[in-house]
């Protein structure tokens, strides 16, 4: 008898927090598209902490319609957050959207969802979308996306020596470590010599031309070179 009086206050518990959970994203959704911009920031980074996917549409309009930067900044990574929910979504902004900034955050925020995202629209994007930015947001995650389908894309942009993919994937090309890549990869570095986590990635690669084209641009641009470095290394996969 007590077991099941235990059991039913058990139940109801959870009943009453899921309904707590549930009514708290209902009002968060609410104060998204119809707060005041710190209310609406506020909302987007509440939504990213309850990673729940009904907030989906509404994050996706605040990325594609919202009048303020931080509050689309805020959505992507909310949606980011969410996960594979998002995905469907994120790519019909880019097969959708004309305006410039939601096309290229939803670029990005595929980039951190490359593991439930399909190859085939990565690779699609990579080489159709008329955005650079995009083509190389969609490129870098092919990369980095355990699939043969990449892999054997990737592998014929280097043979045709596609400097816009390498460029982007570098990090598949180093942990591939085929021999004879260095030249093209130390090309893409030169072309990207701003880029600090790739001159990084390079001096820790454990390649030694490719270290030695990256210690160059570090004393040439005045970087300070951290001693410890996490990144891709030459062959390892």
């Amino acid at each position: 008898m007590k077991k099941g009086l235990l059991l039913s206050v058990l139940v109801l518990i959870v009943c009453f927090v899921s309904s707590a959970v549930a009514d708290e994203v209902d009002v968060l959704i609410k104060q998204l598209s119809k707060g005041n911009v710190s209310q609406r920031l506020a909302a987007a980074k509440g939504l990213n902490e309850k990673k729940d996917p009904r907030a989906v549409t509404s994050l996706v309009t605040a990325l594609r319609k919202d009048p303020n930067w931080d509050v689309r900044l805020a959505a992507e990574d909310a949606l980011v957050s969410i996960g594979s929910f998002s995905v469907k979504p994120l790519v019909q902004i880019l097969q959708e959207e004309k305006e410039c900034f939601p096309r290229r955050r939803a670029a990005r925020a595929l980039t951190e969802l490359k593991e439930t995202c399909d190859p085939r629209e990565l690779k699609n994007l990579a080489q159709k979308d008329k955005d650079c930015f995009v083509r190389r947001c969609a490129a870098r995650a092919l990369g980095e996306v355990r699939d043969p389908e990449a892999a054997e894309f990737l592998d014929e942009a280097m043979k045709k020596k596609d400097l816009e993919v390498i460029k982007a994937a570098y990090a598949y090309y180093i942990r591939k470590g085929e021999p004879g890549a260095e030249d093209i990869l130390i090309e893409a570095l030169q072309a990207l010599c701003w880029d600090k986590k790739m001159i990084f990635d390079f001096a820790h690669s454990g390649n030694e031309k490719l270290k030695q084209a990256a210690d160059e641009i570090v004393k040439k641009q005045g970087y300070k070179a951290p001693l410890d470095w996490s990144g891709p290394r030459w062959g390892k996969v």
